[in-house]
């Protein structure tokens, strides 16, 4: 009498070799199923006794590789306990779906990663007040290469004179520092083009704020205002009286920024 392995072996070869016949025998193919779920799952098989079962018709060797040995095309059977179940060779392997749970960390994983990377470009650009008297950044003025500055504002230097976007009616150039030399800081003005009128090779400035500074060092230039209730300036902005604006220069971006207090 043949053994479990045995039959399932021989049903297998009836089932899958090329020329089976398992087809015409209902009976063989229902313990085939009886047995592969057997084989699957561990699960003690019925142990009723079974006739030997004859083997395929031979092939003339069609459709095996070259690792097969003769007499075996199907690879190693289930009598040996440490190999892996059999599957069919036309069974599909399906990608595992992603559980929702997973989605929703990934997602998560994403939004922190854009926002640790705006915030490092947000607040590498932002400067702080040092002082701690409640200033807040405002404002970042870059180059206005379109813009005419005054020829007085930086006579007698050589050098590059850059002029800023505009803000608030009020515009900003800075040019190299009259005094050059190693660690020279440029200087900048601020006033409101308005209330300026250009004289032959002077000016005439038409308001209370028309302010010049220089840096030094390690310090940027500056220049700090308060718009008065009678200033004229005020009467050529949005912003309300009393509001108080520092002007400094940022060599790093070539760019000034504007806080506001």
């Amino acid at each position: 009498m043949p053994s479990i392995d045995d039959e399932l072996a021989a049903l297998r070869r009836r089932a899958y070799a090329p020329g089976g016949d398992i087809a015409a025998d209902p009976a063989a193919m229902a313990r085939l199923a009886e047995l592969e779920g057997w084989a699957a799952s561990g699960a003690a098989p019925n142990t009723r006794a079974v006739a030997a079962v004859p083997d395929a018709p031979a092939s003339d060797g069609g459709g095996c590789d070259a690792d097969q040995e003769p007499g075996d095309p199907f690879g190693p059977t289930d009598s040996d306990d440490s190999a892996e179940p059999f599957r069919h060779p036309r069974s599909r392997f399906r990608m595992p779906r992603p559980r929702r749970s997973t989605m929703v960390l990934l997602t998560a994983a994403a939004l922190v990663v854009g926002c640790a990377i705006t915030a490092l470009v947000v607040v590498q650009r932002v400067q702080t007040d040092p002082l701690q008297v409640g200033a807040t950044q405002i404002a970042r003025l870059a180059a206005d290469p379109g813009f005419p500055v005054p020829s007085s504002f930086a006579r007698g230097v050589s050098g590059e004179v850059t002029a800023y976007e505009e803000f608030r009616g009020f515009r900003v150039a800075s040019y190299p520092a009259f005094e050059q030399g190693e660690g020279a800081s440029r200087c900048m003005t601020v006033w409101q083009p308005a209330l300026l009128q250009q004289l032959g090779d002077g000016i005439s400035y038409d308001g209370r704020y028309l302010l010049f500074a220089c840096g030094a060092g390690v310090f940027p230039a500056s220049a700090t205002l308060l718009l008065g209730a009678d200033a004229p300036e005020t009467r050529n902005t949005d912003l309300p009286a009393g509001t108080a604006l520092q002007f400094v220069y940022d060599a790093a971006s070539d760019e000034v920024v504007v806080f506001e207090g």
